[in-house]
């Protein structure tokens, strides 16, 4: 079964305190995953996520320290379905804007691979090992520039939202499913320098292969 887009939810708000919610939509009997992705600035962190009080599993907890932002990503697999709230739990009061991308997939059995390079002289192009017929979710953080631009698996995607949190924080998703194997992603900037976290999102179906984090310094 291939992987199809369903809800997309996004804020771009200041909590204001330690902790922030966000209402997503769950489509009855077919989102079977749930992605969040935050942006925040690293002065301080978050303890927990939820949806519908269910706990998400925290694939990555980034401190972009040249950035000044961290970023986390977490998942859930069959969440409850309707119009329910992501939590996010801070373990300090939040006073700056945080970016909370919040995407529902059809098809979809889990997470792969991820890998992260900070900051780096734009185009950043990075490589992600992936399963077939996975999709790739890219992230973009700069302090300076004023687009971006994505090419996943060899070929140019649209931005998928884009967020104002005293830095750009951008994201794409892949167009289709890629063949199995090592795939090039790509983060371009107008000028400046550009972050690059990649993300597998894997086919129901797939097995999930070895996880292999890619940290570049």
């Amino acid at each position: 079964m291939a992987i199809a887009k369903g809800n997309r939810t996004t804020s771009n708000l200041n909590p204001n305190g330690n902790i922030q919610t966000l209402a997503h939509t769950m489509n009855t009997g077919a989102d079977g995953l749930l992605l969040v992705v935050i942006t925040m600035s690293n002065s301080t962190n978050f303890s927990s996520v939820t949806f519908d009080g269910v706990a998400m599993t925290q694939v990555r907890n980034q401190n972009f320290s040249g950035l000044s932002q961290r970023q986390g990503t977490f998942y859930l697999l069959n969440p409850n379905t309707g119009n329910k709230n992501i939590a996010v739990n801070f373990s300090g009061s939040q006073f700056n804007s945080t970016s909370i991308f919040a995407q529902s997939f059809v098809g979809a059995s889990g997470i792969g691979n991820d890998g992260n390079s900070g900051a780096s002289t734009t185009p950043n192009s990075q490589s992600l090992t992936v399963s077939q017929n996975s999709l790739i979710y890219i992230t973009g953080i700069s302090s300076n520039a004023q687009s971006f631009g994505y090419d996943i698996g060899g070929a140019t995607v649209s931005n998928h939202f884009t967020h104002n949190t005293n830095k750009i924080v951008e994201g794409a998703l892949s167009a289709t499913g890629l063949s199995a194997g090592s795939q090039n992603v790509t983060t371009k900037a107008d000028f400046g320098t550009i972050s690059n976290y990649r993300v597998e999102i894997l086919e129901a179906g797939a097995t999930p292969p070895s996880r292999r984090r890619i940290f570049v310094v």
